[in-house]
C-alpha cells in the first residue's frame, strides 16, 4: 500500500494551523490516494511522524512525502529526511519544496492589487523571504523576484527575515516612494505580527499585504509535486 504525507513547518498561531488543515483537506480531497495524511514538524500535532505511523497502521510500505514549504532550507534538506532513518521498513519517495512557479506570481500579483498597486512611479515593491543558510534558497527567492518583476514591470527590491539584508533597513532605503510589502510566508502570525510592529513608524509611507498563505491556486502545484518525488536514499 502507498501513502502520500503533507508536512508543513507548524506555527505556535493555532489559528494559522488551522487554516493549514483546511487547506490541505481540500488537496486531498483532490487527490486519488487511499491512504493520506499530514504533519507539523513543530508547534502543532499532528507530529511528522505521528503521520508516518499512522500510515503504517493502515499498512502503507511505501510513502510520497510533501514538504509544504515555499523554498528549499535546513528543514526541508536535512531535518524532514533525518526522520526516515527510523522507519527502515518502508519506503519513502520524497518531492522538492514548492519552489518558484508561475503560480507564486500569480498569487503575489492579486496580493498587490488587493492592497492597491497601481504599477506607479511612485510606488516600489518590497518581497520579504524568510532568509536561509542555503544558497538555492536565496537563488529561488530572488530567481522570483525577478520573474514578479517581469510580470509588474518594474524592479521587485528583495530583503529577508532573519538574514541580511533585514527588511526594515531596506525599508528605510525605500521610502522616497509608497512600499508595497510582500511576505513571502504561508503561515501568518508571529512574523507578520513582528513586520507590523517594526514599521509602524512607516505606516503613512507602507503597505503591508497580506502573506502568500495557503491559497488554492498552490493546490495544483503540491499535486505536481506529490507526483514527481523520488525515491529517497
Amino acid at each position: 500500500m502507498e501513502a502520500i504525507i503533507y508536512v508543513a513547518h507548524g506555527s505556535r498561531n493555532k489559528a494559522a494551523n488551522e487554516k493549514f488543515h483546511s487547506f490541505i483537506n481540500e488537496v486531498m480531497k483532490r487527490s486519488e490516494a487511499a491512504i493520506q495524511a499530514y504533519g507539523f514538524l513543530e508547534h502543532a500535532e499532528p507530529s511528522i511522524a505521528e503521520a508516518i505511523e499512522a500510515c503504517i497502521e493502515q499498512k502503507a510500505r511505501v510513502m510520497t512525502i510533501v514538504p509544504v514549504f515555499l523554498l528549499p532550507g535546513i528543514h526541508a534538506n536535512v531535518d524532514i529526511p533525518l526522520l526516515f532513518k527510523k522507519y527502515p521498513d518502508v519506503v519513502f519517495r520524497y518531492s522538492q519544496p514548492l519552489g518558484v512557479e508561475d503560480c507564486m506570481t500569480e498569487i503575489l500579483c492579486d496580493r498587490l492589487a488587493v492592497g492597491g498597486f497601481n504599477h506607479g512611479a511612485d510606488e516600489t515593491v518590497l518581497l520579504v523571504g524568510h532568509g536561509s543558510r542555503v544558497q538555492a534558497a536565496a537563488v529561488q527567492f530572488e530567481t522570483l523576484a525577478i520573474v514578479l518583476s517581469r510580470r509588474i514591470g518594474m524592479k521587485v527590491n528583495t530583503a529577508y527575515l532573519t538574514t541580511p539584508v533585514f527588511y526594515h533597513k531596506m525599508v528605510e532605503n525605500l521610502l522616497n516612494k509608497k512600499i508595497y510589502i510582500l511576505p513571502y510566508l504561508l503561515f501568518s502570525g508571529g512574523y507578520t505580527a513582528k513586520m507590523e510592529k517594526t514599521l509602524r513608524a512607516y505606516r503613512e509611507k507602507i503597505i503591508l499585504c497580506d502573506p502568500l498563505g495557503f491559497d488554492e491556486k498552490l493546490v495544483p502545484l503540491i499535486q505536481k509535486r506529490a507526483s514527481e518525488a523520488l525515491v529517497y536514499e
